[in-house]
């Protein structure tokens, strides 16, 4: 599965390296959340018994597939890594990336609709010679908008390709 995600160019989640004043246990720990990528989950919000106990599984017509069961799924695993070991490196990537690869697109792309209009009024102006003072005014207005979009843009772009773990947004 691997292989494929690889072949493919499917970006999924790099587990930081571990410090390395870490303990040996979550050193451990790290190393079998690692080696259990892809995590195959089964998830069931039933409850089925087996041998006596109750637990949260799928029953199917060849057995039961235990959702908690590190036997018959990465359940646990996925759970441990999202909850206790990574979480905080999960809030920072969303933060630090994602959102603001989000928010440079979405400047981006407030600053082609502010050219389009832009544009539209030069269009509209020559064809209504009276407002050309109006349509000046308001000209001037989007060139000074574009203009601090594109310093933002540049801004962000620069921070994130020096170190893109550093938030842009000053947080």
């Amino acid at each position: 599965v691997m292989e494929q995600i690889e072949e493919n160019h499917i970006n999924i989640y790099k587990f930081p390296e571990c410090d390395s004043d870490e303990d040996e246990e979550f050193k451990q720990q790290d190393r079998e959340l690692k080696s259990a990528i892809p995590f195959a989950v089964v998830g069931s919000n039933t409850v089925v018994e087996v041998a006596g106990k109750k637990v949260r599984g799928r029953m199917y017509q060849w057995g039961i597939v235990e959702v908690e069961n590190p036997a018959h799924c990465d359940f646990v695993k996925l759970r441990q890594m999202l909850i206790s070991t990574h979480m905080q490196d999960l809030k920072d990537i969303t933060s630090d990336i994602h959102y603001e690869n989000y928010r440079a697109e979405h400047l981006a792309e407030q600053m082609k609709q502010s050219t389009r209009e832009r544009m539209k009024l030069k269009r509209e102006s020559m064809l209504n010679p009276g407002k050309m003072e109006d349509t000046d005014n308001l000209i001037a207005q989007k060139d000074a908008e574009i203009q601090r979009m594109q310093e933002m843009l540049a801004k962000m772009q620069a921070q994130l390709q020096t170190n893109p773990r550093t938030p842009v947004n000053g947080t």
